[in-house]
């Protein structure tokens, strides 16, 4: 868990190199220790790093890698987060029907867990998607509730719905950012 935490600070830091040993690193402890949980967030974590490296395919098969678990175990909340982080994979790529089918999905699960933060995360996805797919209406709605979810769950600029916020805020309000 550890080392999946130093992956992820890495890739926050925009080291990712470091990001990717790191990560594989846990990914090899979490195997041998039988750790399906923690295997699966170390696959969808490498899966976004991979994509930052503009390794699509490579980040693809990890999402998908990390989904087989969860859906496997039943956990519908990381099922919901990771389908979130492949549906914007999709987008990026021109997929649109595979990006909104997991967009939809994996809102549904978030909000019937009720994971705010989680759910706040996919709508930065979901805004980004629009705005690429030439929606600026739309792109704004989901940043409007992104946002709005943010507030209330009093998160900071440096949690990953923060810096998702600032990522998303860019593209769909440039003036602002």
């Amino acid at each position: 868990n550890t080392l999946c935490n130093l992956g992820l600070l890495h890739l926050v830091q925009g080291r990712l190199d470091e990001a990717i040993a790191a990560s594989n690193a846990a990914l090899v402890l979490a195997r041998e220790l039988g750790h399906v949980r923690v295997e699966s967030i170390v696959l969808c974590n490498l899966g976004i790093v991979l994509e930052r490296l503009g390794r699509s395919d490579d980040a693809q098969a990890k999402f998908e890698a990390a989904l087989r678990i969860v859906r496997a175990k039943g956990d519908q909340r990381m099922e919901g987060q990771f389908l979130g982080y492949l549906g914007l994979l999709h987008a990026r790529q021109g997929r649109f029907t595979d990006a909104w089918h997991c967009l939809r999905s994996g809102e549904a699960f978030l909000r019937a867990a009720s994971d705010s933060l989680g759910l706040g995360v996919l709508l930065c996805g979901r805004a980004e998607a629009h705005f690429i797919a030439g929606e600026s209406g739309a792109a704004a709605t989901a940043l409007g509730e992104a946002a709005a979810l943010a507030a209330d769950v009093g998160t900071g600029q440096a949690s990953e719905l923060g810096l998702a916020l600032a990522r998303v805020r860019a593209l769909v309000e440039p003036t602002r950012a």
